[in-house]
């Protein structure tokens, strides 16, 4: 079965979920880069201010915002509700090729020599992009010279091409841009043995596996002249050419307004974009360091979001899809918003069906199904004989088309392999015993991942990582909590349309009987419950916490099903918003104290992992610095869910807690993520 996944939701309804708490929140502003550029734009947006007021922004010199002089001033009204919309910035130079840490501060009123506390204020990063390249002095054929480009954007891959008489000789694939600075470390020969020769090499990177002339796309140039093709040949290396952004004004704007994307049926994407004004909205995907138009769509009169239903399909080549979305200000001026998100593999795809036990002279017939329902692809089905060699052949599945069935001929007795292959990896097996009893492979065990908008993308990932060892059900419900069910017993007749995390437990292991669940829920408990006996509680005192405590226990119990199931309860990472780290410091205590002494269940404790130190928008992780965050400061992004996946799979497939044994206590000890892999 597929899994039903990328329930991706709007970073911006971060809004929606902390409504209650908006009207006595503390000011909050963020920057909508994580990395900005010599030369470039940045905006910076905000909410929680004094309706209407004059407030003034400053970029600061250093990480501290109250040392030294501002470097930009720029003033600004807030709105009727408190939000700061996008103020854009042109990005003071700093003329480093390594990052450099400074902050944005929001100050009230109009600039003044003696400067008022900030209201609020946010790290910014900037550095000059930058290729550099270790020494060129003495070069051979056969050196091998240390990169480093830094600027790239991020997901952007990078191929090099050696080129002699306007022809490829060699291609080398680079890599692409994961760091948050698009800072991408390699090496390279100065000229490959495919290339070497007198005469002149051309050394092109480009972010296309095949040579194309970047007109206006990414792109490192430079011509290396070899002085004679004898032993001991030197080369001399000329002046470096680059254009490390895309000359498309769309990629170089800043963000401006949140965009998202969700998943309108399996198999497919759809995108909204938050703000627009009434104006009409253009959806493109970012492929390499090229936009590739999706549609347009325009929003009803009086709503905030524009959606493109089904903008585009789940792909078997693209799993790390990059959606951007631009609109023009009734007033004139361009808004913008980005988003990612990982889409499915095609390692649970597609569903292969044989018959059972046959014998020799059948006809087997072989059912393929694809199960995103969308078509438009040819796998390939290999069938293995019995101790002869493999035979494959093509098969198609039209667009639209979604199953098809094959016939063979069984003609002697073994077990036949059938195998289905998408681009030379196998996504489906059977086995068919001619004469010999029961073949076909056993039903993979159902893992079921539901929780809250902190869940969104783990399922995703976790599909991948699990493959044919599990079918991953997901049941993800955004906005929802625990705590916003107010009565301690079902159903909830103080609060009739709240979800009631408790019967929904029961109703998923009724219809799923799942082997094992994979909890996180807990990002916006603020509410107040009542507890056993009437009395109310608010967040997040002691009653408050054994409340929250006692639910998620109940729960633990429903999912364990008995000790014939296991429940895995992730933690939640600590958020940047001081209001809502109360609440989630709070949520992940209860949830280390329901675990305790119950047989079957265990904490994942994610909180360790991407905040082991409190909130922090990068991890070290298995040797690198990768960042970890969304823009809202409160879920994690695609490295992210993916990090989070990985732990889970391992958790599952090892049959243990991941965890470390303190998890199971109230101990802050930092979490060591299983090593290998």
């Amino acid at each position: 079965m597929v899994p039903r996944v990328i329930r991706i939701v709007l970073a911006g309804l971060l809004a929606s979920l902390l409504a209650p708490a908006l009207a006595t929140a503390a000011p909050q502003i963020s920057v909508t880069a994580s990395c900005t550029y010599d030369g470039g734009r940045f905006a910076v947006v905000g909410t929680g201010f004094a309706p209407n007021a004059r407030i003034l922004l400053q970029i600061m010199p250093s990480a501290d915002p109250s040392a030294g002089d501002p470097l930009a001033n720029r003033e600004a009204t807030v709105d009727a509700n408190g939000f700061l919309d996008a103020v854009t910035f042109d990005v003071p130079p700093t003329g480093s090729t390594t990052p450099v840490a400074r902050s944005v501060r929001v100050l009230p009123g109009a600039a003044s020599s003696a400067a008022p506390a900030p209201l609020a204020t946010a790290p910014l990063r900037s550095v000059a992009r930058s290729v550099r390249v270790s020494s060129e002095r003495r070069l051979s054929p056969g050196t091998v010279q240390r990169w480093r480009l830094t600027g790239l954007p991020e997901g952007t891959p990078l191929y090099a091409h050696y080129r002699r008489a306007r022809r490829t000789v060699a291609v080398r694939s680079i890599g692409q841009a994961s760091d948050p600075c698009g800072r991408l470390d390699f090496t390279l020969p100065v000229i490959p043995r495919a290339a070497s020769g007198r005469g002149t090499v051309e050394l092109w990177m480009t972010a296309d596996r095949t040579f194309r002339r970047p007109l206006k796309g990414v792109y490192v140039h430079r011509r290396l002249r070899v002085a004679r093709s004898t032993r001991g040949a030197r080369v001399r290396a000329g002046a470096l050419k680059s254009r490390l952004v895309p000359l498309n004004p769309l990629l170089q704007s800043p963000v401006t307004n949140y965009m998202t994307a969700y998943e309108s049926r399996i198999g497919v994407v759809g995108l909204t974009f938050r703000g627009a004004r009434g104006s009409t909205v253009e959806f493109l995907e970012r492929i390499a360091d090229r936009l590739v138009p999706l549609g347009t769509a325009l929003a009803k009169p009086g709503e905030e979001f524009t959606r493109l239903a089904e903008a585009t399909t789940w792909s078997c080549e693209r799993t790390e899809r990059r959606f951007v979305a631009v609109a023009t200000r009734p007033e004139g001026g361009l808004l913008k918003g980005t988003y990612s998100v990982h889409t499915p593999s095609c390692a649970a795809r597609f569903e292969l069906t044989s018959p059972r036990p046959a014998q020799p002279g059948d006809v087997a017939r072989i059912r393929i199904a694809d199960g995103w329902g969308i078509g438009a692809i040819a796998p390939t089905l290999c069938v293995t004989p019995p101790r002869r060699q493999r035979t494959c052949r093509a098969t198609r599945l039209g667009p639209g088309v979604t199953a098809l069935r094959r016939r063979l001929r069984l003609f002697t007795r073994g077990d036949w392999i059938v195998q289905l292959r998408v681009r030379d990896r196998g996504v489906r097996r059977a086995v068919i015993s001619v004469g010999n009893g029961a073949g076909t492979l056993p039903v993979p065990p159902t893992v079921l991942a539901t929780g809250d908008s902190t869940m969104q993308g783990i399922e995703a990932f976790l599909g991948d990582e699990l493959g044919d060892a599990a079918s991953v059900v997901s049941d993800v419900r955004l906005g929802t909590g625990i705590s916003r069910t107010g009565q301690p017993g079902l159903p909830d007749e103080g609060n009739p349309l709240a979800l009631q995390w408790g019967l929904l437990a029961m109703q998923q292991t009724a219809q799923l009987q799942p082997s094992a669940t994979v909890v996180s829920v807990g990002a916006g408990e603020l509410f107040p419950m009542i507890v056993p006996g009437g009395a109310k509680v608010t967040c997040c005192d002691a009653p408050w916490e054994a409340e929250y405590s006692r639910r998620v226990r109940l729960m633990m119990q429903t999912y364990t099903r008995g000790g014939l199931a296991r429940a895995l309860w992730l933690t939640i990472p600590q958020p940047r918003n001081d209001i809502r780290r109360a609440s989630v410091l709070a949520v992940n205590r209860a949830i280390v104290d329901a675990v305790t002494g119950l047989a079957g269940a265990t904490v994942l404790r994610m909180d360790l992992v991407f905040s082991p130190d409190g909130y922090s928008e990068v991890i070290h992780y298995r040797g690198r610095d990768i960042d970890v965050r969304d823009p809202d400061g409160v879920h994690v992004n695609v490295a992210g869910t993916a990090i989070a996946a990985r732990i889970v799979a391992d958790a599952l497939r090892a049959g243990t807690s991941s965890a470390p044994p303190a998890a199971s206590t109230r101990s802050l000890s930092k979490y060591q993520p299983p090593r290998g892999g």
